[in-house]
């Protein structure tokens, strides 16, 4: 009962009221209940409270509540409140309503359960209640209740003619005699409790025998986590008899076993149903509560933070609450998928996203990569910044090459900061400019606002607006800076690029000395001379790098690297040093695994002698200026300091 009962801190209290204090204030909370046309019970409780919000629509129960604050000078005030039923609320300046009975408002039942709690009192005390009022609900037999009663006087009469009770139970009688003599209680005797059947189910219980020491336990002595699966289960438990006896007084039965009529409807609004409980039990705990939510006769609200329980969620059941600091308020709303219909491999992909990394929801910033180069190496360099993912609440989430404006979309969508970090695949199909095109339209698309456009792009609102961008190629080095000049102007809206080809690449540019470290043996590209014999391309390093030999393979690994395509050219932006280093980028990234190549080079860079300063710095002193402006970027996002 107390859960009803409206206090003064339940009214909103915005950021500067200490400067005014408020001398009243309202609140007021709308729940709305869809009626089903085919349930009797529902129709006879609530169909004179239903209203239609639309012509042909949906039946609604629209209950609302109304409080009212006054500054009395008490400590909590004056606070006044109602329940009404909103039968008409099409003209908010004339809402029709009536005030709501309780009798009526019982029929829909609220199971609460707060985050903190302890489970026997809280839980506990609901579920074993639950429990009772069905126990007391049975139809017991004449000849049962007849022998409980005998069984029980026999056991008191045997009992208490010990002489050892007796003996109590005497001075007991003659010491209460000598304080009060009111004929009403004037003679006490010891008994045992239950004297019938009524008072007995009033001490039914659960209890656990041991199969290994044939002990038996109290709910008491199990743990927390433990006990309020217990709970939970008594719950769900008792929802499946209720769902039972809904269903038999469907069928007609004339004499049903229990004499117990169920609520319309059953509200379990549990938060936070992670605490005190093991992860690996947290998916039966969804499960069974999901299960609960399929019955008619219930609706499951939980909130959480635990990723854990989020994955296991369909996205379409989430509401996502996120509250805005330099208000004080919050916000919740649902998320917005795309249209299954039209979009089935979108929707697969980006249901399958927030359900594979929950942790997104609970982020302070996201940071968005290509795939599982980009998991392996952003977390270093931000770590070697001063700050973790885990401790600056940061979350990666890989895009595997795949709908990257849906991800944008939802994260704008929930006004979470994100960062994106793309591959600028230079002078590989669709690469380059054609990149930038495609940015520059999802970003328009989600409302970003794009300051400065490309040379000889003017709109790009229009259709057709950034067409000249998927024309234009990228042929030598001039027009190769043109394009790098303008990526810097894309990172005011924090979409950087790994160039000019990807983040392989990259790391390879400024880390090359420590990626030939991890070579064993014979390890390593060859080349073939003109008489046919193999060489290792470390042997050309770095004397014989313009010998004609070498500089066919340059040549046949930069035509590799930037694959075959539409736009695709020869590799002309790209310097003499830039398409030697394709050749180790072939060997690297194309020939073998490119995360475990990455983990051995962060080990042969990072010596077990090294001290963690020392780690830190060897990593920082070649850390590509990309990656050190996106680590800025997130380190301006967060509101906080990163190590220079």
């Amino acid at each position: 009962m107390s859960d009803r009962i409206i206090r003064a801190s339940d009214f909103y209290s915005p950021m500067n009221e200490m400067q005014k204090p408020a001398k009243a204030k309202d609140l007021s909370c709308d729940v709305y209940f869809q009626l089903e046309n085919d349930d009797s019970r529902v129709e006879a409780a609530f169909l004179k409270r239903a209203c239609v919000t639309e012509p042909q629509g949906k039946l609604l129960l629209h209950i609302r509540l109304e409080a009212s604050w006054t500054d009395d000078g008490s400590s909590e005030g004056a606070i006044e409140s109602k329940v009404w039923f909103v039968i008409d609320d099409t003209d908010l300046e004339n809402i029709k309503k009536h005030e709501a009975p309780r009798r009526e408002l019982n029929l829909i039942r609220m199971i609460y359960v707060p985050a903190v709690r302890n489970p026997e009192k809280r839980l506990g005390a609901t579920s074993n209640s639950l429990l009772a009022r069905l126990i007391r609900s049975v139809n017991w037999k004449e000849q049962t209740k007849q022998s409980v009663e005998e069984l029980l006087n026999n056991l008191n009469e045997t009992l208490l003619s010990e002489d050892g009770l007796k003996k109590i139970n005497d001075i007991l009688s003659n010491d209460w005699q000598l304080y009060y003599q009111d004929e009403r209680f004037s003679k006490v005797a010891l008994t045992i409790d239950s004297i019938n059947l009524s008072s007995l189910s009033n001490r039914i219980r659960s209890t656990f025998t041991s199969r290994a020491s044939g002990r038996t336990f109290q709910p008491e002595e199990m743990g927390d986590g433990t006990r309020s699966l217990l709970y939970i289960s008594n719950v769900a438990s008792v929802l499946d008899i209720e769902q039972s006896i809904l269903d038999q007084d469907n069928e007609g039965e004339t004499e049903p076993i229990i004499a117990h009529n169920p609520p319309l409807l059953t509200l379990v609004a549990i938060e936070e149903p992670e605490n005190h409980i093991s992860p690996h039990l947290l998916g039966k705990l969804v499960g069974r509560l999901k299960s609960m939510g399929m019955l008619s006769n219930c609706q499951v609200i939980l909130t959480s933070h635990s990723p854990a329980i989020v994955r296991r969620t369909d996205p379409e059941s989430i509401r996502y609450v996120r509250l805005t600091p330099e208000k004080g308020v919050s916000t919740i709303q649902a998320l917005e998928l795309p249209d299954k219909n039209n979009f089935l491999e979108a929707y697969k992909y980006l249901k399958l996203a927030v359900q594979t990394y929950p942790e997104l929801y609970f982020a302070q910033l996201v940071v968005l990569g290509e795939g599982a180069s980009e998991e392996i190496i952003i977390p270093r360099f931000l770590g070697a910044k001063g700050y973790s993912l885990d401790e600056a609440g940061i979350v990666f989430v890989p895009l595997a090459g795949r709908f990257v404006h849906y991800l944008w979309k939802l994260l704008a969508q929930l006004n979470i900061p994100f960062i994106t970090l793309l591959d600028l695949d230079r002078e590989r199909s669709g690469g380059g400019w054609g990149r930038v095109s495609y940015v520059l339209k999802e970003l328009h698309s989600i409302q970003y606002d794009v300051n400065v456009l490309p040379d000889g792009i003017s709109d790009i609102t229009s259709d057709g607006g950034l067409n000249p961008l998927l024309e234009r190629n990228v042929e030598n080095e001039e027009q190769a800076k043109a394009l790098d000049d303008y990526l810097v102007e894309l990172e005011q809206n924090h979409v950087f690029f790994s160039g000019p080809l990807d983040i392989d690449y990259l790391m390879l540019t400024y880390y090359s000395e420590y990626y030939k470290k991890i070579l064993r043996g014979n390890e390593g590209p060859i080349i073939k001379n003109q008489e046919n014999q193999k060489k290792k391309v470390q042997d050309y390093e770095p004397d014989n790098v313009k010998s004609s030999e070498y500089h066919q393979r340059a040549l046949e690994a930069t035509k590799a690297a930037l694959k075959d395509g539409t736009g695709v050219t020869e590799g002309g932006s790209y310097s003499y040093t830039d398409k030697a280093l394709m050749i180790w980028y072939v060997y690297f990234f194309l020939g073998r695994g490119k995360t475990t190549t990455h983990i051995q080079m962060f080990e042969a860079l990072e010596s077990n002698e090294d001290t963690l300063e020392a780690k830190r710095n060897k990593l920082l002193k070649n850390i590509p200026p990309v990656l050190n402006r996106l680590c800025e970027d997130a380190a301006k996002l967060l509101c906080i300091e990163v190590n220079k």
